[in-house]
């Protein structure tokens, strides 16, 4: 270097970045906090130290930045920047704010729990095996945790391209061509480690490491399976006072005796034991492979799904959507229908079972469990019951989106009714659930009113799951209507009754609709810790649905705060396009074309953001979901801020009108925030989140 750099601090400058204080040192570098004033967002600044940048650890540098960049997952850490400031280099990425998976192991844990941390960090490492990346140097230490409730894998330092046959050379430029083409070409095909050195963690190696063959995929499992192990048995599957005799142990497969008492299950340890076999060709094909058996004990034991790229689900209206990605180990069988068939009265004098009704909304199945109900209605022999299926089945076509079906199945179960109070509780609490969608609130008000009266005097027994319901549609209402207090009031009175008769899916809907007043009223004021612990404490009471609508809500709350990269992080595995709930779909079509007008990019099919938002607000038209309507509008006119369109500011006064005269104040009163003139605008106003 031509210059000593100077010494960095509270302050200093590098690129757009300016340091804000110091969060630790390793070996090669120091990692400070740092402010983007670019985009108005903190980072985790890493520098490398001056007194080891020679030309190969600058290229390290630049090879863990460009290697982080290939990779986007919602289980790896994110890459901003790499770049060079008077001879230093740095890399900015993603401020994690919970430490590193190593401390948090340092407490001890539940084994389901640890299971959950470990495949998530899995997930990313098989992401960056997709891209053709081998990390080399997994372990606990590398893999960082946030608030937010995500893992990520991280220091992608020691990462190489899959294909490259060399693990430990000199540093060589390409043949026939200079440095600079190299850097420009390739750093990831650059043969970092010196002659003679071999990379990685010794007690993270695989054999192949220990003697200096080339490390792959293979490789990284084995990193996997010794720190799953040692979390597991609390000890180490390989012993070795030195360097050298644990390296002896781990290529001649010398594994320590199984420690007593350790709760893991003989095929769990199995799993263990593949992974760490000292032939690369004896381990899983795959970190896919091993993840999938990995996760196998977890079903076993009913676990809820967890966001691992496998099975994502988001929650709708007072429903929930499964989204499943293609997968070759999708379920043949459909939940619903066997919930739903076990409390089919046939002949034998049972009654319809309104837990149906959230079964069906918790697993999103919505076609066959509306399928379900209109066989329950025909092999029911009493007419309120048929009429009660009846409601339920009208339920799930408005849920679907095809609100004229849904009011003729309904009119169906209004003739049937006949004087039962129970039975005409069901089509009041469906009606007012179709009034809310078509924009008609104080009706939506009044039948969900009704539906709350008739079934407070029948307290006992299943009538608290349907008065549950009654008091979500009400508070939805009065949310639109923007009575906020009235709306928090009574979501707490149906998350009382979800509590006392413990069902999962009332409880997670309901906290999750009292996280979404709060969103509105804080926007890019809310910290996401209560929503990861929403996600937490749904993940725990068996609820998957609500996990993944907290991750939506997070995902809102990032790009309220101006992190439109964070924020599409969560939405990049939702098949949107198999998601069953009309508006928990329209919604993510938003919220996508939200965070793609405020970039202004395309997506992957070359749709712009404002097109994809044009689109819902159209369809949303087609099917006749008036308040969908307004909250397309508001994404349009947020975005037309964003982008100084023309029409913005008449977009937005015809909006704050509109919606007025309809009686979404809720909606008028985040138009109007964008008025320059009245308030600073926000920086993201959220459509209704999914749970709405």
């Amino acid at each position: 270097m031509s210059t000593q750099p100077q010494p960095i601090g509270r302050g200093s400058r590098l690129g757009r970045f300016t340091v804000t204080g110091e969060l630790g040192a390793g070996g090669m570098g120091i990692v400070f906090s740092a402010h983007d004033t670019q985009l108005d967002r903190v980072v985790a600044l890493k520098v490398m130290r001056v007194a080891s940048v020679d030309e190969q650890d600058r290229v390290r540098m630049l090879r863990e930045g460009q290697a982080m960049a290939r990779v986007t997952h919602p289980n790896v850490i994110t890459v901003f920047e790499v770049g060079t400031e008077d001879g230093l280099v740095f890399l900015a990425q993603e401020l994690l704010d919970a430490g590193t998976l190593s401390k948090w192991l340092e407490i001890e844990r539940p084994r389901d729990q640890i299971l959950a941390k470990f495949i998530a960090a899995g997930r990313g490492l098989a992401a960056a095996h997709a891209v053709g990346l081998v990390h080399r140097d997994f372990k606990p230490d590398n893999v960082l945790l946030g608030k937010d409730g995500r893992v990520r894998v991280a220091d992608f330092g020691l990462a190489r391209d899959a294909g490259s046959a060399i693990d430990h050379a000199t540093l060589e430029t390409p043949r026939g061509g200079s440095e600079a083409d190299h850097e420009e070409s390739g750093v990831l095909s650059a043969k970092l480690t010196r002659t003679g050195i071999v990379m990685g963690t010794p007690m993270f190696m695989a054999p192949e490491q220990h003697e200096g063959r080339p490390a792959d995929a293979r490789s990284d499992q084995f990193a996997f399976c010794v720190a799953l192990y040692e979390a597991l048995y609390n000890d180490w599957p390989y012993a070795g006072k030195t360097s050298v005799a644990l390296a002896d142990n781990v290529i001649n497969g010398v594994m320590k005796k199984e420690p007593s008492g350790a709760n893991v299950s003989s095929r769990l340890r199995k799993v263990l034991l593949r992974g760490l076999a000292t032939k690369p060709d004896d381990r899983y094909p795959s970190m896919d492979a091993l993840l999938a058996d990995l996760a196998e004990p977890v079903k076993k034991r009913s676990l809820p799904l967890m966001l691992l790229g496998g099975a994502i689900i988001v929650a709708g209206g007072a429903a929930a959507s499964i989204l499943l990605l293609d997968r070759a180990d999708e379920p043949k069988t459909n939940d619903v229908i066997t919930k739903t068939e076990k409390v089919v009265p046939k002949e034998d004098g049972r009654h319809f079972d309104p837990k149906a009704i959230t079964d069906a909304m918790d697993l999103g199945r919505l076609d066959r469990a509306q399928k379900a109900f209109d066989d329950d209605a025909r092999l029911l022999g009493d007419p309120a019951e048929a009429s009660r299926a009846k409601s339920a089945s009208a339920l799930m076509l408005a849920m679907r989106g095809d609100l004229k079906s849904a009011d003729a199945k309904l009119a169906e179960a209004e003739n049937g009714k006949g004087a039962d109070l129970i039975a005409g509780a069901y089509v009041d609490m469906t009606g007012a659930w179709i009034a809310w969608a078509k924009g008609d609130l104080k009706g939506a008000v009044e039948k969900s009113g009704r539906c709350v009266k008739t079934l407070d005097a029948k307290i006992e027994g299943e009538a608290k799951l349907e008065l549950s319901l009654c008091y979500q549609i009400q508070g939805d209402a009065e949310t639109d209507r923007g009575n906020a207090v009235a709306a928090r009031t009574l979501y707490g009175k149906g998350l009382a009754l979800a509590k006392e008769i413990d069902n999962d899916q009332r409880t997670s809907d309901l906290s999750l609709s009292i996280a979404s007043l709060d969103f509105d009223e804080k926007q890019d004021a809310l910290g996401t810790d209560d929503i990861a612990a929403l996600a937490e404490d749904a993940h725990g009471r068996g609820a998957p649905s609500a996990e993944a609508t907290a991750a939506i809500l997070i995902a809102r709350v990032r790009l309220a705060k101006a992190d439109p990269q964070a924020a599409m992080e969560y939405l990049d595995h939702l098949n949107i396009s198999k998601m069953e709930t009309y508006r928990a779909k329209t919604i993510a079509n938003l919220t996508v074309g939200e965070i793609l007008g405020y970039r202004s990019e395309a997506d992957d099919k070359g749709v712009l953001g404002t097109t994809r938002i044009d689109e819902a607000l159209q369809d949303a038209q087609k099917h006749g979901f008036a308040g969908l309507v307004f909250e397309a509008r508001l994404a349009k006119v947020m975005v037309g801020v964003i982008t100084s369109s023309e029409t913005c500011e008449a977009d937005r006064k015809q909006l704050v009108d509109d919606a007025r005269a309809k009686g979404f104040k809720r909606i008028a009163t985040l138009a109007n925030a964008f008025n320059h003139d009245a308030a600073p605008a926000p920086a993201a106003p959220p459509a209704t989140p999914p749970t709405q």
